[in-house]
């Protein structure tokens, strides 16, 4: 091992201006066996944690800094101890919203060593034109930094080597120290290309240089002494040797809530609820509950469960409706009796040690859904009731994969788009990287070798692969601390001033900060607008969002029916497949459905299903597990299973049981070894065979792998099957709130949706000028369509649309665009909602309302003044007519699909029923779950494209009345059907369904016209 330590790695958490992933950075310093090594990211500190974890990896030494620029100084400021850890993260803090002046970096500069860099502009202008300033810069640098203080040297070229020379000569006659002070930004010297690319992906600009060698990177210690001196090396190490700080330290408090005493209070309100429940004089409940307080209590977590409630609370107060609760939270009877959660975990055989063990120092995890639209107003009440400082969002960083990879050179070296799509479409796994696909992707193996072209795209794209290209905010993780979070934390600001880490979740968690997931759920908000259509208008509201049925009979033989389209977590055809089954008829079964439909345990279903019916024995290994395991019909299902049995047949504690079903999961297999011996050894000494134990502790090790902890399924049952409710009795309702809270009618669920309510019979109408609003109303025993869903037309004029009818409903054409014609509605806007039928109702014929859009127009300019009162010197001798056209029944279906993204007023096919009876195909919803089907539809687009051999294949899109679907023709198919595939023709075709990455893609067999010519 030699002296010198890289103290200015610049990795890529700097994000595009550098080209070195923590993995490169390990690789660099282990090859050249640096004696240790040093992070400088540019003015942010996101890199900390990986940095230090590779660092402790290798088991070497570390310093972390960070560049910043001071007056046009460019200083690098390291870590020496404990204070100047805490005084960079300020300055990190700092830096994120504001510029570095030297009353800041005053006020922060104790317990850092500054090293200034040389090799800048107005170092080197200072140096050869004004030694005075430069004297008096750096004689006040080095009082700041109380002599910890170094002028960096770095030499990248021949011209380079004589300044750094007259440096030297300086520093010779001057109370400072040099340090070898180069730039690592790349792993090898014709890395420096990388640096390149990513400037180009930054700034979005263009480059053709596709090699390049540079200065950058991780050099040999021999060329290093070439160019520093000795002292200069040694001084990099004395650097590192300088520090004396421990990252691992526990910097995060639990943050307390604003009562004197939370063990109290927390007390008092759950014999106080435990009261209200009627269950305080019930033995198993008082012992139960006095061990969770007790445990809970001692491991200091009362503030946690009251912070917890109040905002859960709030919510609920609030209207913002909130999941009945979330993972192993629910086996904790504190979480019940708080409201936290909304099931009983007594009853349901729910265990607190899944959740939170005395014997495993770990926090708890209680996380809450909220309903998607609201989840923010909770996290702001959050941040309201406990101050800004004290609350922050969590950093996620977004890595470049191997497809954005070869997109981002494509862009940057203009690329063609089909040939990186060539690329692209070969990487039928995601998770591989390039060099990984090139090994195990034969398909992409054969292109790249194909032509060096390729080959050069690839190697381009493997030099940005894995390099992180920005950060981005955690879907739901929160933390909270006692103490104002820029004391232990850097942080980010963002546009409303709130905290954003600069650490990720996991680096959180280990220095002691509460995290706490404030989920968004949409289907929360879908019950909740449901719920809503069903009391509009009614006195009394007939049901409480809050408390909806769910535990009922004809609830349980829906589901069983298999219409479970739109219920949670019942939507997949797979587990409609298990549905049919299991044959769920209880609470039980729906809870033991959703844990066991999962890779693994649903191999258990069949037996499942055929044990419930009595078609297969069920048996047990010991009469002991009867009890555990009949509820489930003798199959491990539940990791409380494994815990009760661990007690029960081996004697352990429900603590010890729980650390011992953990540790089996491990592949440690000396840790599975010791809790084998364990068990067996209980178990004898409770009177069970050698035989029967082994036995059991190898069918709970098959399990352990996959098993899944009883207390999410039962909670998530309980959304299941209150959608199902939802449903069964108010279907309107129902449909209406889910496809609002659709994607939008592109989303394939929409299509979906809408297919199975024209089997129900329900209608969606479409959208009425007077009657339409911004969302699906329950209309005329139907669904009105919206008018925020026509495409073009924006919030502010359906605003303007609603508020214009409300003293007066629209009478007619004429008068709606005359009404709206000062509120700037234009010809296109007018066009589109008669596209969408919005007129239907004032005149049928769409095709002449088209026409008179203009004449509609200047009417309106004539008798409407400026100010919207009618001009009666006019319009008393204006009789507006419409110009009749005749309506082409196709082009208003294809102008309605436009504006709708489906056809409500009719289909093509709607006249067709006999025929398509008679060809005996398959609704286009249904065809894509097979994988052969006959289907007929209108050709709605054709695109064609020629293939490498000059020969023509198309992408036909392909539209029934339940859904489209785009088909691959080959061109040995195309060249037998071109004549057919055109817009607007009705086909029958023959598809096949094939596997494409993620999705699947439909390849046409052959096509043929609906009717026989």
């Amino acid at each position: 091992m030699n002296d010198f330590v890289p103290l200015r790695i610049i990795s890529d958490y700097s994000f595009l201006k550098s080209g070195l992933t923590m993995e490169r950075i390990k690789l660099g310093v282990y090859k050249n066996d640096y004696y240790g090594l040093g992070l400088c990211d540019i003015g942010v500190m996101y890199g900390v944690p990986a940095f230090i974890k590779t660092a402790e990896e290798l088991n070497r030494p570390y310093v972390i800094g960070m560049e910043v620029e001071l007056n046009d100084d460019v200083l690098c400021l390291y870590v020496k101890n404990e204070t100047g850890y805490r005084h960079l993260m300020k300055l990190a803090t700092a830096l994120s919203s504001q510029s570095l002046d030297i009353q800041l970096l005053k006020k922060y500069s104790e317990g850092l060593i500054g090293v200034i860099e040389t090799s800048n502009d107005k170092f080197k202008t200072l140096f050869k034109e004004d030694r005075e300033q430069l004297n008096r810069l750096l004689f006040d640098y080095d009082v700041l930094f109380k002599s910890n203080f170094y002028l960096g040297i770095s030499v990248t070229s021949k011209e380079e080597v004589s300044y750094a020379n007259e440096i030297r000569n300086f520093v010779s006659n001057h109370p400072y120290n040099c340090v070898a002070f180069p730039k690592i930004r790349y792993l090898k010297t014709d890395d420096a290309i990388v640096l390149s690319i990513v400037e180009a992906i930054a700034t979005e600009e263009e480059i053709t240089i596709k090699k390049e060698k540079g200065q950058d990177y991780f050099m040999s210690f021999n060329n290093y002494q070439k160019i520093y001196t000795p002292k200069e090396i040694r001084n990099t190490r004395e650097i590192v040797e300088a520090t004396s700080f421990s990252f691992h330290q526990k910097r995060g408090e639990m943050l307390h809530y604003p009562v004197d005493d939370a063990s109290k209070t927390l007390k008092t309100m759950c014999r106080e609820s435990l009261k209200d429940k009627g269950l305080e004089t019930t033995e198993i409940y008082q012992k139960r509950l006095d061990y969770e307080l007790e445990t809970i209590i001692n491991l200091g977590y009362a503030d946690y469960f009251l912070i917890v409630h109040d905002f859960v609370s709030y919510a609920k107060n609030n209207d913002i409706l909130v999941g009945p609760g979330r993972g192993s939270a629910a086996g904790s009877l504190v979480s019940y009796l708080l409201n936290i959660t909304e099931i009983d975990p007594i009853k349901e055989d729910l265990q607190f040690e899944r959740f939170l063990n005395p014997h495993r120092q770990t926090m708890p995890d209680i996380d809450v859904d909220f309903m998607d639209i609201k989840r923010n107003d909770v996290v702001e009440y959050v941040r309201e009731k406990y101050g800004n400082s004290r609350v922050a969002n969590i950093v996620t960083y977004q890595t470049i994969q191997a497809k954005q990879a070869l997109r981002d050179i494509g862009r940057v070296y203009n690329f063609p788009t089909h040939h990186i799509d060539l690329l692209s479409k070969r990487l039928s796994n995601p998770k591989l990287s390039l060099r990984q696909a090139y090994r195990q992707i034969p398909e992409f193996k054969k292109l790249v070798d194909s032509d060096e072209y390729f080959l050069q795209i690839v190697s381009l794209a493997s030099k940005i692969e894995g390099l992180i290209r920005q950060n981005g905010l955690h879907p739901a993780g929160v933390i909270l601390n006692h103490g104002p979070l820029e004391e232990v934390l850097p942080l980010s600001i963002d546009f409303s001033n709130n905290y954003i880490s600069q650490y990720e979740l996991n680096y959180l968690e280990d220095q002691g900060f509460l995290k706490i997931d404030f989920l968004a759920l949409r289907n929360l908000t879908t019950i909740s607008y449901c719920v809503d259509l069903i009391n509009d208008g009614k006195k009394i509201p007939i049901i409480d969002k809050f408390n909806i049925p769910y535990d009922e009979k004809e609830v349980y033989e829906f589901i069983a029916s298999g219409q479970t389209l739109g219920i949670f977590q019942l939507e997949s055809s797979g587990i409609k497949r298990a549905i049919s089954v299991l044959k769920p008829s209880c609470f039980d079964d729906i809870i033991a459905l959703l844990a066991l439909y999962r890779p693994g345990p649903m191999d258990s279903i069949p037996s499942y299903g055929k044990r419930k019916e009595g078609k297969e024995k069920i048996t047990y290994d010991d009469p002991c597990l009867e009890k555990i395991l009949k509820p489930t019909y003798g199959i491990i299902v539940y990791q409380e299973q494994v815990n009760e049995i661990a007690r029960v047949m081996a004697g352990f504690s429900m603590a010890e049981a729980d650390l011992f079903r953990r540790a089996i999961t491990k592949k440690d297999a000396g840790i599975i070894s010791a809790n084998e011996k364990a068990f067996i050894e209980g178990s004898i000494k409770n009177g069970h065979s050698e035989t029967v134990a082994r036995k059991v502790f190898n069918n709970i090790k098959k399990f352990a792998g996959y098993g899944f902890n009883k207390s999410h399924p039962a909670v998530y049952a309980i959304i299941t099957c209150r959608t199902a409710f939802l449903k069964l009795h108010y279907p309107l309702e129902f449909y209406a709130a889910i496809l609002e809270t659709a994607s939008g009618t592109s989303d394939t669920k929409f299509s979906e949706y809408v297919s199975e309510m024209k089997k129900r019979n329900i209608k969606i109408i479409a959208p009425n000028i007077n009657a339409s609003t911004k969302t699906f109303l329950v209309y005329e025993n139907g669904l009105l369509f919206p008018l925020s869903g026509i495409k073009g037309i924006n919030n502010l004029l359906v605003d303007n649309i609603i508020n214009e009818r409300k003293e007066k409903p629209f009478t007619d054409f004429f008068d709606f665009v005359s009404r709206m014609y000062n509120l700037k509605i234009n010809d296109e806007q007018i066009v589109r909602l008669i596209d969408a039928g919005c007129f239907d109702s004032f005149n049928p014929s769409r095709a002449s309302l088209r026409a008179t859009v203009k004449s509609a127009l200047q009417f309106a300019e004539l008798t409407y003044k400026e100010d919207g009162q009618l001009n009666i010197g006019f319009s008393a001798f204006i009789t507006p007519y419409t110009i009749e056209q005749k309506d082409d029944p196709i082009e208003n279906l294809n102008r309605e699909y436009e504006v709708l993204g489906m056809m409500i007023s009719n289909n093509p096919l709607y006249y067709k029923k006999e025929i398509l009876a008679e060809k005996n195909v398959i609704p286009i919803v249904e065809a894509k779950y097979l994988f052969e089907a006959k289907i007929a539809g209108l050709i709605k687009d054709v695109k064609k494209i020629n293939t490498k051999k000059g020969s023509t294949m198309a992408f036909v899109k392909l539209l029934d009345e339940t859904d489209e679907i785009e088909i691959t023709v080959f061109p040995d198919t195309y060249a037998n059907v071109l004549d057919l595939v055109e817009k607007n023709n009705l086909v029958v075709c023959d598809i096949k369904r094939k596997k494409r990455q993620d999705d699947y893609s439909y390849i046409a067999d052959n096509i043929y016209p609906l009717e026989d010519e």
